[in-house]
């Protein structure tokens, strides 16, 4: 079990999300940076569907209640045990009542912890993920806080020794704070009218301090669609670019609704959606690229390859050696 010392303003536990039940009306959730909490999970040796602790800017500070293995993953993070500075990226062990400090330094939004064994919530719906618009799943269905005590799953692995994990620094996605985002047109990007792509695909957006979970509102040159009758309300998915009235796009993120009646102008390809999760209100620069959905499938396929980039190197943790092995 880990106990939780300090769950910042907005770390709660999430999976890689509800699949399959959109049609009762049920967001998906899951994690903002789905990248990283597979090559998280892939780094202690879980399934890429393990439950981890997904961190928001606020950070988060927990206490080892039994040895462990975890590996922390994301971009704007800085992770301490016992004041020891710890790499991201990369694994290591946990002696029993260590603490674990995760702070926010600036750049990117989200960092995700996995520990071997995963977080052995109750599934429901297929899921462990924490659903903070219908209060369910994960922890008490909301946000972590002090005093909470999470269970850790069995381990297969019970040898002494363990190796050590990375990924390499070419296989971490290229977070920035300059983007270029590839995006499928949407069913509505013609209600733009004929300047469809210098109003939308030609200019810089911001993200708005406004955004959350749901969706990410975008700050730039208002959108205004050529459409005046009412939408029928239409599926939903993360990724989707809707105008409302006011004319900033909102991109639906990992608690996004499962249908909308906004138009959708365009859609952010699933490997890509990691990038725009970690960037920073007001400082993130961001434009879209219209690809192809073969281009599309392609570069997810491309972006689930990278994990097989993870080395075991030749080091292992003794178990007198729990924490600090790299450093």
């Amino acid at each position: 079990m880990i106990e939780i010392l300090d769950g910042g303003y907005f770390s709660s536990i999430q999976d890689l999300g509800r699949v399959g039940w959109g049609q009762y009306g049920v967001p998906r959730s899951g994690a903002m940076d789905e990248f990283a909490l597979r090559a998280a999970n892939r780094l202690v040796g879980n399934s890429d569907e393990s439950a981890g602790i997904e961190v928001g800017i606020g950070g988060i500070q927990f206490r080892a209640l039994q040895n462990m293995i975890i590996a922390v993953c994301g971009w704007g993070f800085s992770v301490w045990v016992n004041e020891n500075k710890m790499d991201l990226w990369q694994s290591f062990r946990l002696r029993e009542g260590q603490t674990v400090r995760i702070d926010h330094v600036g750049g990117g939004m989200w960092a995700v912890v996995a520990i071997q064994g995963g977080i052995d919530v109750k599934r429901i719906m297929d899921s462990r993920s924490t659903s903070l618009l219908g209060g369910f799943g994960g922890w008490q269905g909301r946000l972590l806080k002090e005093k909470d005590c999470l269970p850790i799953g069995e381990t297969l692995n019970k040898t002494v020794q363990e190796p050590v994990r990375i990924l390499p620094q070419n296989a971490i996605p290229p977070y920035c704070d300059n983007l270029c985002l590839r995006a499928v047109v949407g069913p509505h990007l013609d209600l733009l009218g004929n300047e469809a792509d210098r109003q939308f695909f030609q200019q810089t957006f911001t993200v708005s301090s406004s955004s959350n979970r749901t969706g990410y509102r975008l700050q730039g040159e208002s959108l205004r669609v050529k459409f005046n009758g009412e939408m029928i309300s239409f599926g939903m998915l993360p990724g989707a670019i809707q105008i409302p009235p006011s004319g900033e796009p909102i991109v639906m993120m990992a608690d996004a609704p499962t249908s909308g009646g906004y138009p959708v102008i365009a859609v952010v390809i699933r490997a890509d959606l990691p990038l725009l999760a970690q960037a920073e209100p007001f400082k993130s620069r961001i434009q879209f690229k219209p690809v192809s959905v073969r281009i599309a499938r392609e570069a997810y396929v491309e972006m689930i390859k990278r994990l097989d980039y993870i080395q075991e190197i030749d080091q292992f943790i003794e178990p007198w050696n729990w924490a600090g092995a790299i450093q």
